[in-house]
Formats: structure tokens, sequence, C-alpha cells
């Protein structure tokens, strides 16, 4: 460990922590290590998980626990000037990474994704509607079950043909 700087590596953060060297790559991964030139910054990392623990193990979700600690009389916790730049650090990282993803196309916006979803369902409301519109007619001066049988399975098949084709064009 770089005592002068306060950083180690992160198998011996690992080893700080009393934890698997593996569990620490998850928290980097995530982005919960404050890290400087490639190694742990042990005094903000340490600040950061003892404030708001983050469950990365196999097997869990990854979820923030409640923040430790005595709560004055504001009902805040107390934070240290540190502490508020490593949290702005942080969060400015996961605003980065969702721009990034949103970027590179992994992420929608909710709006773009609901509106779409409205078309696509508006397309098939119409088209099953439609059936009976077009063979209504037909139906009623037909007499053969069968007959009846056969024009609205053609016509239910292929109006959702049609919508099927009319939702992979449009997308």
């Amino acid at each position: 460990m770089d005592k002068a700087r306060g950083v180690m590596s992160q198998a011996e953060y690992a080893r700080h922590r009393g934890t698997s060297r593996q569990y620490i790559g998850k928290l980097g991964k995530e982005g919960v290590l404050v890290m400087r030139n490639g190694k742990v910054d042990v005094a903000a990392t340490d600040a950061v998980l003892d404030d708001h623990p983050v469950s990365v193990e196999p097997g869990n979700t990854v979820h923030d626990a409640p923040p430790r600690g005595v709560l004055d009389h504001s009902g805040q916790q107390p934070t240290s000037l540190a502490q508020a730049r490593v949290a702005e650090m942080i969060y400015r990282a996961k605003l980065r990474r969702l721009d990034f993803e949103e970027r590179s196309g992994r992420l929608l916006k909710r709006d773009e994704v609901e509106v779409a979803h409205f078309n696509e369902a508006r397309i098939i409301r119409d088209g099953v509607l439609n059936i009976a519109d077009r063979v209504s007619a037909q139906l009623a001066a037909e007499t053969d079950e069968k007959k009846v049988h056969e024009i609205l399975t053609t016509e239910i098949r292929n109006a959702l043909n049609g919508i099927a084709d009319s939702l992979t064009n449009g997308n």
C-alpha cells in the first residue's frame, strides 16, 4: 500500500475489508470503488461502503441499504466534504454510464417505448376489429358451419399476418 496517498491494489483492499477479491472486483466494475491511478482510494472507498453498503455478491441483487450512523436533529446524516465529493463523483460516473448506454443503444427513453407500444397495440386492435366488417355479409349468407369456420379462420390468419407484416416493416 502507498501509505502517503492511502491507496492500494484491489487484492490488498479485499484483505483490508476482510472480503474476497472477486467481490471487490465486482464493486469496481459497478463503479462503487473510488479509484486513483488504477488503485483503490482506501479512505474514500471505506466512507462510501460504510455509508452505503452495496451487495453485488453472486445470487444477491444490487440494493442500497439505509445509511448507517447517527442522524442529526434535521434527520440527515452528517457528511464531510470528502464524503460529499465522493458521492458527487459516483453520481457523475453513473450519469456518464447511463448516457453512454443510451447513446450505444442499450437503453431507450421510456416515453419513446410507451409511444411505440401504444402504436403497435393500436395496429393489432384495428386489425382484429376490421375482421367483422370484412366478413359479416359473407357470413350472413352462408349456412354451412364448415364454410363459416373456414371463412373466419382464413380471415383471422390473413389479419394477423398483415398485422405482423406492418409491425415488422414499421420498426
